[in-house]
């Protein structure tokens, strides 16, 4: 399923969107059992979840889920929600290469009781804390299926990383710069080859900025973005392919190696 350009973000819960979101032809979405579930409903939207998965299956959008934090639920919603069709785990909060290993072998746990392939489940860290930060590389070779890790590329708005960090985001970013580079590097030295965006801090309206965002997330090394709203995939997904100048460019590399071997 890689290389993904957009993955769009939809509560758990919310069964009915996840019936529309075909229109706006997402590569993939984010099942979200964290942020956007309210406490209450949190047990319940595994159920919901499970069934979002099946649906998602029979369109062909491969499914990620953002379970709860390993220590505050994660644990029992992996094991609650794998169904067929279940592509990855997005772990919000990773901290260190314990939760990771642990995930894995729950993991391989379901995929067993399911009748799933062995490692077909990739884990998608989200460091969001400085100790996980500091330590992206760590958490993505901890295990396999770490073929992706969530960095931030964001505007205006004050989220865990920016606390985390301690800076003040704007949109022109340059406090963010070291650290988006920072999980770039720390992806793919540690095996993870498709590190993804989260685009944050943007009015959902405001096309613009988020292409801005979109296009800084591509230029820095990321391989596609996390959206938070339906109408900022189209933006993705242009951004994120190639331009008829680079399929030109690398045609032509590519004939001219197999003029050279002939």
């Amino acid at each position: 399923m890689w290389p993904l350009r957009s993955m769009l973000f939809i509560p758990a819960h919310k069964t009915d969107w996840v019936q529309r979101v075909d229109r706006f032809r997402p590569d993939s979405i984010v099942l979200d059992l964290e942020d956007a579930v309210p406490r209450n409903l949190k047990v319940a939207a595994r159920a919901q979840c499970r069934e979002a998965i099946g649906v998602l299956k029979a369109k062909g959008i491969p499914a990620f889920v953002r379970i709860n934090g390993w220590d505050e639920g994660g644990r029992d919603d992996v094991l609650a929600v794998a169904a067929a069709g279940f592509s990855g785990v997005m772990l919000p909060k990773a901290r260190d290469v314990g939760q990771v290993r642990e995930l894995d072998r729950v993991l391989a746990y379901v995929e067993g009781r399911e009748g799933l392939d062995f490692e077909s489940i990739v884990i998608m860290p989200l460091p969001e804390t400085a100790e996980g930060l500091a330590d992206a590389r760590l958490l993505v070779a901890a295990s396999p299926r770490c073929c992706t890790l969530a960095g931030i590329v964001g505007g205006t708005v004050e989220g865990d990383v920016a606390r985390a960090m301690g800076f003040r985001p704007t949109l022109e970013g340059t406090e963010q710069l070291y650290l988006a580079s920072k999980m770039v590097l720390d992806a793919r030295a540690g095996g993870a080859r498709w590190p993804m965006a989260s685009i944050i801090g943007t009015a959902l309206e405001d096309l613009a900025a988020v292409r801005t965002l979109v296009t800084r997330a591509r230029s820095l090394g990321f391989s596609g973005a996390i959206l938070i709203h339906p109408t900022h995939v189209a933006v993705a997904n242009e951004v994120f392919a190639p331009t008829p100048d680079e399929v030109d460019y690398y045609a032509g590399l590519i004939e001219a190696m197999q003029a050279a071997e002939a």
